[in-house]
């Protein structure tokens, strides 16, 4: 008998130790994941649906939930063959999403990225390179309060209408910022705000490589930033490079590891980098530099293509 009694002693302080089994997922977040399987063919490239529609059961390939809230947490659909579009209103009911990868797919809609009828709240990664957009509606991003990583590379069809930059600016999380060959036009600081570092106060890595920027920059654009990572190389329209002014500004943005403005139109002497202690990389080949080399030792310097580096300045 005491056998027996201990037994059931010890069944019930597994049950009351061992916590309440996961709980069944959100039928919200169900309905929502099917749809989105069904309107980016996820069904049949990545096999979502087929053996449970359950997408928190682990049979749905890189979709991540909380068991305890039985919330579906985070996407990667990353290279998943996606084709066709994804609605706004079936994203927004995933409420708890913190994190959605769809790069490298064939997400094509007309209309663009949806908007959100209601805001995903803690979405702090975003990723939609490599898809062909054809637009962001306006106040795309107001959708994503949260939002910490934002990239958009190679949507060389996107329009941009003029509440994209008001839009961005409202991302006072931001940290990294990556928009690399999507026809980007207008001028560089408007992208970036003020230049004093207050408007994203938490930024640190931009990359806007291949796109039609303009500016004369100002020697105080950066200053006080936190960004460690800059690449503004090749900005052209037309074939022109209308991206320049002095390199001046490079001095005030203390934090910097690594810089990139090649192919751009810079001139003047290259910059005073010596109170750049994190610095690591400096590419600004085939600009129009003059000056003679002042880099620390174990910086990688790219000044190739400028005549002017190595002589003094006129």
């Amino acid at each position: 008998m005491s056998t027996i009694r201990a037994a059931v002693i010890l069944v019930v302080i597994t049950l009351c130790v061992g916590g309440a089994a996961a709980r069944a997922t959100d039928p919200v977040d169900i309905r929502a994941m099917q749809a989105i399987a069904k309107s980016t063919h996820a069904d049949k490239s990545l096999g979502w649906g087929v053996k449970s529609g359950d997408p928190c059961d682990g049979t749905w390939p890189g979709v991540h939930c909380d068991k305890d809230l039985g919330r579906v947490t985070a996407i990667d659909a990353s290279n998943g063959g996606l084709a066709g579009t994804i609605y706004g209103t079936d994203l927004s009911d995933l409420t708890y999403l913190s994190s959605l990868d769809l790069s490298r797919n064939r997400l094509d809609t007309a209309t663009g990225f949806p908007e959100q009828p209601r805001p995903l709240r803690h979405l702090a990664y975003l990723n939609l390179s490599s898809n062909a957009f054809r637009d962001m509606p306006d106040y795309f991003l107001f959708s994503f309060p949260a939002l910490e990583t934002f990239a958009m590379d190679n949507n060389k069809d996107i329009s941009y209408s003029g509440y994209f930059l008001a839009d961005l600016v409202r991302c006072p999380a931001l940290r990294t910022f990556s928009a690399n060959k999507v026809t980007l036009t207008g001028e560089l600081s408007d992208f970036l705000g003020n230049g004093n570092g207050t408007i994203f106060p938490a930024l640190e890595r931009v990359s806007l490589a291949g796109n039609s920027l303009l500016d004369d920059i100002h020697h105080d654009w950066g200053k006080n930033s936190k960004i460690k990572f800059l690449d503004i190389s090749n900005q052209s329209i037309n074939g022109v490079k209308n991206l320049g002014g002095r390199l001046d500004f490079v001095a005030g943005m203390t934090d910097l590891v690594e810089i990139h403005v090649r192919d751009n139109n810079f001139d003047g002497p290259l910059p005073d980098v010596s109170g750049l202690a994190n610095l690591k990389v400096f590419d600004a080949a085939n600009n129009n530099l003059c000056g003679r080399l002042n880099f620390p030792s174990g910086v990688a310097v790219n000044v190739d293509g400028n005549p002017g580096v190595g002589k003094d300045c006129p």
